[in-house]
């Protein structure tokens, strides 16, 4: 499970994925990182049994969070189901000489030559959907606040575990998670005017919302049905 050469028994019988790593810092730090690996850092001079003792002090929320990361894996294999724009679509895999992704009605085909390409094939059809519809929305969200907003942003797509979207109105910048492929488009929608109000107001103040609500007047509804979502995070 681990490849440290310094093991901690408790992670160990309870088979937690983990890496230790000396840190310049006073004190002890960790954390899962996007891979669900338990990242654990130590202050020069510690002894061992101060280590253990750490790690054993915070075990539950160790295991707590492991079982919550769990619950988000997300499954590649045959006739997994997915989530794109609210609907789920059922993934058949088709073993293949080609390396291809097709969509036909509430399936999702993967033909592949090698069962490890699966993932990235979905990855990377889901990355290439989110710009093609993100830029269309961005786009209509854009000219119907274009009294308000003079310069065309810049848009970043990425992943978050923490984040429908960000924007960095000192940069002219938008981000948006591509994991809202898998929310309704009126959501999409939603998320994107939210950071654009950013752009006229930096805070969450009245005033935000009141801007916000001139373009979503339902906004606190699509507010609600978002966080029903917020597993995908």
């Amino acid at each position: 499970m681990n490849k440290n050469p310094l093991k901690i028994a408790i992670l160990e019988n309870n088979q937690i994925k983990y890496q230790i790593k000396l840190s310049r810092g006073r004190s002890f730090r960790m954390h899962y990182n996007a891979s669900g690996i338990l990242l654990i850092s130590y202050p020069a001079g510690t002894k061992i049994s101060s280590l253990e003792q750490f790690v054993e002090k915070n075990i539950d929320w160790i295991l707590a969070k492991a079982k919550v990361l769990e619950t988000k894996k997300v499954s590649y294999e045959n006739n997994s189901t997915h989530l794109f724009l609210g609907k789920e679509y059922l993934l058949k895999v088709n073993f293949s000489k080609t390396n291809r992704l097709d969509v036909v009605g509430n399936e999702i085909w993967v033909s592949v030559s090698d069962l490890n390409r699966v993932a990235k094939l979905m990855i990377e059809w889901r990355l290439n959907e989110a710009t093609i519809i993100f830029e269309e929305l961005l786009y209509q969200c854009f000219i119907k606040m274009n009294q308000l907003l003079k310069i065309y942003p810049k848009l970043i797509i990425k992943p978050s575990k923490s984040k429908w979207g960000c924007c960095y109105f000192n940069e002219n910048k938008i981000m948006l998670n591509v994991a809202l492929t898998q929310v309704p488009i009126y959501l999409i929608e939603y998320v994107i005017f939210h950071e654009l109000t950013h752009f006229v107001v930096h805070n969450h103040s009245k005033e935000f919302h009141l801007v916000l609500s001139s373009f979503v007047p339902d906004e606190k509804a699509r507010r609600k049905e978002l966080k029903k979502y917020s597993n995908i995070l």
